[in-house]
């Protein structure tokens, strides 16, 4: 007798088709009246925080609202618009002081001109802004990220029904980030996801991920997954998604919104792996039930397993074989037709898991070398500077740190030069900071390709950068720093149409018995390199030449 016509007969005479039948449909029920649930819940919870955060955004809009409608700021800001005269700045810059006050929320208040020129900040750091954001509008609010998370608010100064500058407020985004770390509601997988968009139309994540803590303005979806919750929440619909993947590719069921007036997405999500278990917890009496039927179904095994015992048999230690590792499997011997088929399916998925093996192996292989060249760019990224490219203060520090404790040990000889660009001030303030970032990085990049390998080069400050130079004997170290001086001196700078030339003022240090510290060894470099400006600048000053009387007088006051 062929093996189905056994099986047939068996659960027919105990109606296990009947049962297994009847308890799919009401397990399934019972599974989508839970989702629905959830479901539910998670659209009320979002519904609540787009709440709370649309009146947020409304009290910052207020709130600038009446900033920019001071009269005696809009009075002040109609005579610079008229005289142009540099003396309102503090005057405006003290109104700006006296409009913060009991406003602990803001971060920073700057006003600009009709034109767009920067005149005072509570925070004295000059910034921008785009005017052409306002489009027709008289007042926007969007995110940006600096230190933290910031809302920005940017709000038109008008006088006598014309516009007389802009103002722009930074408030503090802690509430969003509140928000963001109040799981409330949201089980134990559940996140919240806010997002805004990038210049390419992409999702643009706004905070922290709870998978990811540096996601804030880095991490990114492209606009053409329409599959993702969040981009869903950018498009404007508000909707409930299930078995959707999220950032890190994992099914999730999530409530979508969208925050119209600062054009941001927002998301309540749980993973669907939480909500599967909310769902087994829920019908543990069904699978129970379910049990109870293969409980039964085994008991009918019991009575045929006479007739499949030795093929199954065979297969089991076969089996076991296989998961051993030992993939020499002998050919199961049947009886009976279907157990010779299985036997020769087995034999396959036997070789068909060696060749899976094998694959999987030179995989992990491929893999891991790829993630020892992401962490080695990873670790080069951190001691790298981002704008210049050269290494950072934190790294020349540590290196030195190593030099000159290698140099004190075996009596070597090592140098420190520090330098900076004179009257570097100057270009930003005429030419802006995008004409100062080039030119640092045009020279970062000829210091750079003018050392030797065995020197370190890193920029430590605003326009201020160090050398360090192990092995230095003071003719060839004199020669080099020279040399590097004459080639920026040389460096040929073209903007809008315009020739810039820069030069640096450098001083040196040679390590000495009396300097013991690294701070002191940077401290004489420094002097020497303000002694350098004090006496006409594009120089070198070496700190161990200088005279006695000269090193407790060497001043800054004429940095820049």
């Amino acid at each position: 007798m062929r093996l189905k016509h056994v099986l047939v007969i068996c659960f027919l005479v105990l109606s296990v088709l009947p049962l297994f039948v009847s308890f799919g449909m009401l397990q399934s029920y019972s599974a989508t009246q839970y989702r629905n649930q959830i479901g539910d819940k998670l659209n009320a919870v979002s519904q609540l925080a787009k709440q709370r955060l649309t009146a947020a955004i409304a009290r910052i809009e207020d709130n600038t609202t009446l900033l920019a409608n001071r009269t005696l700021l809009r009075q002040q800001m109609g005579e610079y618009a008229q005289t142009r005269e540099y003396a309102l700045y503090d005057t405006i810059e003290n109104s700006l002081h006296e409009a913060k006050q009991g406003m602990e929320q803001i971060v920073d208040i700057g006003v600009f001109a009709a034109n767009g020129q920067f005149i005072a900040s509570i925070n004295r750091t000059a910034t921008s802004f785009d005017r052409s954001m306002l489009k027709g509008r008289d007042r926007i609010v969007f995110l940006r990220h600096s230190q933290e998370l910031i809302v920005r608010s940017i709000a038109e100064i008008e006088l006598k029904g014309r516009t007389v500058g802009y103002m722009v407020v930074d408030f503090s985004g802690q509430f969003i980030l509140d928000l963001v770390n109040d799981h409330t509601g949201l089980g134990e997988t559940g996140e919240w996801l806010f997002a805004v968009r990038d210049e390419n139309g992409d999702a643009l994540f706004a905070v922290p991920l709870k998978y990811d803590a540096r996601a804030a303005f880095i991490r990114r979806v492209a606009k053409d997954r329409l599959d993702v919750p969040i981009t869903q929440a950018l498009l404007g619909k508000e909707i409930i998604m299930a078995n959707a993947p999220d950032y890190q590719e994992r099914p999730v069921m999530a409530s979508t919104r969208y925050i119209k007036n600062m054009d941001i997405g927002l998301v309540a999500k749980i993973n669907e792996s939480e909500v599967t278990a909310i769902i087994d917890e829920a019908n543990k009496y069904l699978v129970m039930l379910g049990i109870a039927l293969v409980l039964i179904a085994i008991v009918v095994g019991v009575l045929i397993a006479s007739l499949i015992a030795k093929p199954v048999e065979q297969l089991r230690k076969a089996t076991q074989k296989l998961a051993s590792g030992d993939f020499d499997v002998q050919p199961v011997e049947a009886g009976w037709r279907e157990a010779k088929d299985l036997a020769a399916s087995f034999t396959d998925m036997a070789e068909s898991i060696y060749d899976l093996q094998e694959n999987l192996q030179h995989k992990v292989e491929e893999r891991t070398r790829d993630l020892d060249e992401a962490n080695q760019r990873l670790t080069e990224i951190s001691v790298r500077d981002p704008l210049t490219g050269v290494h950072n203060r934190r790294h020349v520090m540590e290196r030195l740190d190593e030099e000159a404790s290698r140099a004190r040990r075996y009596s070597g000889q090592l140098a420190v030069a520090i330098f900076d660009i004179d009257h570097f001030k100057q270009v930003n303030d005429t030419l802006g900071h995008a004409t100062g970032d080039e030119v640092l990085i045009g020279l970062a990049f000829c210091v750079e390709h003018t050392l030797r390998t065995s020197d370190l080069f890193g920029r430590i400050g605003g326009e201020e950068f160090c050398i360090v130079i192990p092995e230095a004997d003071k003719e060839g170290t004199m020669l080099l720093i020279e040399r590097i001086r004459s080639a920026i001196e040389a460096l040929p700078f073209n903007f809008d149409g315009k020739q810039l030339k820069v030069t640096c003022s450098f001083g040196i240090v040679f390590l000495a018995e009396e300097i013991d510290s690294t701070m002191l060894l940077m401290e004489c470099a420094d002097k020497a390199l303000y002694h350098a400006k004090e006496t006409g600048r594009n120089k070198v000053v070496v700190y161990n030449d200088m005279p006695k009387d000269l090193l407790s007088e060497t001043s800054k006051d004429n940095a820049g």
